[in-house]
């Protein structure tokens, strides 16, 4: 984010992108963002778009982390404690990594 602010900086101050990386490179060494990222952020700053935040990405909400899932598998577990990961999976059909999680996120169980 930092370096961000310190693109728009350099936009206001109407530098290319292969000065504002040299300035940035100076600045964070092995950690500056690189050439190509330094040229899409003065992209969008030139497009107009005041922000230095990433725009919020689209996608699929969670569907399987649900409060009645997070019950259910709870349910499960009390009743038997020897059910594996991809018994549970199967009965609630849904992916083995969301199992995972609401057991170790949600339930806080560990082996």
């Amino acid at each position: 984010m930092e370096q961000r602010v310190n693109i728009k900086f350099c936009f206001k101050l109407g530098k290319t992108v292969v000065e504002t990386h040299e300035m940035l490179v100076k600045v964070y060494g092995v950690d500056v963002l690189s050439k190509k990222c330094v040229f899409e952020w003065l992209k969008r700053f030139r497009d107009g778009k005041e922000h230095v935040k990433n725009e919020p990405l689209s996608g699929r909400p969670p569907t399987s982390t649900t409060p009645d899932n997070i019950e259910r598998e709870r349910r499960m577990l009390a009743d038997d404690r020897r059910l594996s990961l991809r018994m549970i999976a199967e009965e609630m059909k849904i992916s083995l990594d969301s199992v995972s999680n609401i057991i170790h996120e949600h339930l806080q169980k560990r082996k």
